[in-house]
């Protein structure tokens, strides 16, 4: 695919706080929005110019989407990959399906992460409670069970802290293939972002430290304490991971560090990832902008922190705390989502707050004393 001119349309697959911010970032560059949504009301809608509604793996509405774009992309992993080879729009796709193929199925994650030698905590791949009794004892307690395909399936994750926990499970496990792994407690959380071109050239950008919460992200920290070996490995490993994806644009990958400075791959995104939301404010370019001009054949800049910062998750339970921050937080930055909206099993948020600051006790400073951090 050749550049990709401003005033060109860009057909984005999926909506959500994903597909508003890339349409967005797109008219920000002077391109026109092709979006298809599943439902009319959904939030990235109220932010594209043309709207195509209907299921994500409808091969007649991809075929139309492409058909008015000139280049396309998926601003979900919950796209059917069946769907996107068989509406023949690969020349229009420079993200290709091998991510996805990747991200979509944990236990393919898994084998490709081991495949290349990158370390991941213990796992089993499991389809009943008979095979989850074979392989406990090597993985041990506490452990995660997880269906194989993320998002796909209305199977449930279950934490199984002790062998009562797998007697409960009994009426709980829904049919279908699971991923039992080590629950790694009392561990740091970072996430890094890397893009590819069509060349093959990789660049990664600064990793965040990250917090979740009950199994939705909370915050993300850009700062200058973690220990220059831990950061080093991060990015070296990220970028192995992208040279073995054939794939064009961003990807994301979490990482989990213990006590003991062990450092563990937890998994890969395809595309944006929210945490790297704090890249605008922390590095002055958007990651949907640097998306963008990855599959736009734009060139893509080296970024480094420019000053320390972090964003915080505004969960919609949270609102009154919320509003009451606004009064009093002159220096922050709040960004509010015109339509508060929820995905899947996560709690609807309103938007995020960013916060920066010269240094890094600076930014503790400014964090202190709020509800929401």
């Amino acid at each position: 695919m050749s550049f990709v001119y401003p005033r060109s349309y860009i057909g984005i697959i999926g909506g959500g706080q994903n597909g508003w911010n890339l349409a967005v970032a797109a008219h920000k560059l002077g391109f026109w929005v092709n979006l298809l949504v599943q439902d009319v009301n959904d939030l990235a809608a109220k932010a594209a110019d043309q709207v195509i509604v209907g299921a994500l793996d409808d091969v007649n509405l991809l075929r139309r989407l492409a058909a008015g774009s000139q280049v396309v992309l998926y601003a979900t992993e919950h796209v059917s990959i069946n769907a996107l080879n068989e509406a023949q729009i690969a020349a229009k796709l420079p993200q290709g399906t091998e991510l996805l193929a990747i991200t979509q199925d944990r236990y393919l994650e898994k084998v490709f992460l081991e495949d290349h030698n990158i370390n991941i905590p213990p796992y089993a791949m499991v389809v009943s409670l008979d095979d989850i009794r074979e392989v406990i004892d090597s993985i041990g307690y506490p452990c995660i069970l997880k269906p194989i395909q993320k998002g796909l399936t209305k199977q449930s994750h279950y934490l199984l802290e002790e062998p009562d926990d797998l007697r409960k499970l009994a009426d709980k496990m829904a049919d279908g293939s699971y991923i039992l792994e080590s629950w790694l407690p009392d561990v740091k959380q970072f996430s890094i972002m890397v893009s590819k071109d069509r060349s093959g050239f990789v660049q990664a950008f600064p990793a965040l430290e990250t917090v979740y919460r009950e199994g939705d992200f909370h915050s993300a920290i850009a700062h200058q304490k973690n220990p220059p070996e831990i950061m080093d490995e991060i990015r070296r490993v990220a970028v192995q991971i992208a040279e073995n994806i054939n794939y064009q644009g961003l990807l994301g990958v979490t990482f989990l560090e213990t006590k003991s400075g062990l450092l563990f791959v937890n998994r890969i995104y395809p595309g944006t990832y929210q945490a790297a939301d704090l890249y605008d404010s922390v590095t002055n370019f958007s990651q949907y902008e640097l998306q963008l001009r990855a599959l736009c054949e734009w060139p893509v800049p080296n970024l480094w922190v420019r000053q320390e910062g972090a964003l915080i998750a505004l969960p919609a339970n949270l609102e009154p705390q919320v509003f009451a921050q606004i009064q009093k937080r002159a220096n922050w930055q709040f960004s509010f989502w015109p339509v508060v909206q929820q995905y899947g099993h996560h709690e609807p948020v309103l938007g995020e707050a960013t916060i920066v600051a010269s240094d890094y006790q600076s930014l503790l400073e400014l964090l202190d004393g709020t509800e929401l951090w």
